[in-house]
């Protein structure tokens, strides 16, 4: 019925009003006997994991800013933007604080905002500070496009160039869409699952059992039938492992539970693999152990990175680019980074085997490999090593014919 609502541009409440997406994604959605929006829907505990692990894995990068110069790369720690990027964007926030909220905000909005604060002759950027998106539009003025500000502190119109707009997946150039709104009916139903199933256990769903009078009752004798009852409850409650004794006239049966809810379970556990599929995450992340094995536990974290966090650093990294650096800054080499290696770390066992194979076929040094492992340079080991094998091929061949030749007769 409000989906219908949105298409006619008209309100529930107020037919004259103008409903907006912004409105519904505020107001929320009503789904069954529940209210679904960005907010509400993180008390429902896949929602909330799913946003966890995506939100905190982009945050826990290390995020640096490089400069290419020629063909060396390295850090570019005396850049302005480099410490805001890396260690703190604002008075607020740690950058790790910074992405998890941003990322947060684009998973339950579709949409993250940051203001970039720049220096009023210089240009420098001062500070990166997050917006709202409950509290940040873009406008449209006589064809020219600013965002709209609206916080405690004032009203603010911002250039789109000093806005970084991070989107989800939407049907413009200009907004994301909010993956909790496009999926509400998903969404809804776990959480009618998750009200239903707490008033079911607290007694408040149906009774626990039936008494059943083999005799006739009159007033006086149906309200000491319900007084006693109440105080033999009463004592079962408090003294546990008791049985309860009844009068020789009255039965009592006990209400099972019926096929319908013992399937409850299984919509259950169906809807959080739903979710689970609506943010791109493995069910096995979100503690959905029930088809999870170890055997294969690297393979599944780097599925993880290549499909789920591969196109939001992507999509990080591109926004930051174009906004916090100048033309003449990119065209000097300079960028933004995202440090995947944390994700991508293996066990011990398969890192030995990494640097084994790095350092023998001459592409890593062992100074490289002890860098990785946050292990100081040691004075000898800068020297590039090559495997007898692998630097010569051919005499290899003619060695091993000459050995495998048989002795004139």
């Amino acid at each position: 019925m409000l989906l219908d609502a949105i298409f006619r541009s008209e309100s529930l409440e107020n037919p004259a009003t103008p409903l907006t997406v912004e409105s519904a994604e505020n107001d929320g959605i009503f789904q069954s006997d529940v209210i679904v929006n960005p907010k509400t829907a993180m008390k429902l505990a896949a929602v909330y994991a799913c946003i966890y692990v995506v939100s905190s894995n982009v945050a826990q990068m290390p995020l640096h800013v490089m400069r290419r110069t020629g063909k060396s790369v390295e850090p570019a720690r005396d850049h302005p933007v480099f410490h805001l990027v890396h260690d703190e964007p604002n008075v607020w926030q740690t950058s790790y604080k910074w992405r998890e909220l941003k990322q947060r905000h684009i998973l339950g909005w579709g949409n993250g905002y940051t203001r970039v604060m720049r220096h009023r002759r210089s240009g420098e950027v001062t500070a990166l500070e997050a917006c709202m998106p409950w509290e940040t539009t873009l406008l449209n003025t006589g064809g020219r496009y600013t965002y709209g500000l609206y916080n405690e502190e004032g009203s603010f119109a911002i250039n789109p160039d000093d806005m970084i707009h991070i989107r989800a997946l939407g049907n413009n150039q200009k907004f994301g869409l909010s993956p909790i709104m496009q999926h509400a009916e998903t969404i809804g139903m776990g959480m009618s699952g998750q009200k239903y199933t707490s008033s079911f256990f607290s007694g408040n769903a149906r009774p626990a059992g039936i008494v059943s009078v083999k005799g006739e009752l009159n007033d006086n004798s149906w309200d000491r039938l319900k007084k006693m009852w109440q105080k033999a409850t009463a004592m079962l409650r408090s003294q546990e492992n008791r049985t309860m004794l009844l009068p020789a006239e009255l039965d009592y049966k006990a209400l099972t539970v019926s096929p319908v809810d013992a399937q409850l379970i299984d919509m259950m556990k169906l809807n959080r693999s739903m979710i689970a599929g609506i943010f791109n995450v493995p069910a096995h992340m979100i503690n959905d152990l029930e088809k999870a094995t170890f055997s294969n536990i690297t393979q599944q974290a780097i599925q993880f990175v290549r499909y789920t966090i591969m196109p939001w650093v992507a999509n990080w990294e591109q926004e930051l680019n174009r906004r916090l650096f100048t033309r003449a800054e990119l065209a000097a080499g300079y960028y933004a980074r995202f440090n995947l290696a944390g994700l991508l770390r293996g066990t011990p066992q398969e890192r030995a085997q990494f640097y084994h194979y790095a350092i023998t076929d001459g592409w890593m040094s062992r100074n490289e490999a002890r860098a990785f492992e946050d292990m100081n340079p040691v004075d000898g080991l800068d020297e590039m090593l090559v495997s007898v094998n692998a630097a010569n091929p051919v005499n290899n061949v003619i060695t091993d014919e000459k050995e495998g030749s048989k002795p004139d007769e």
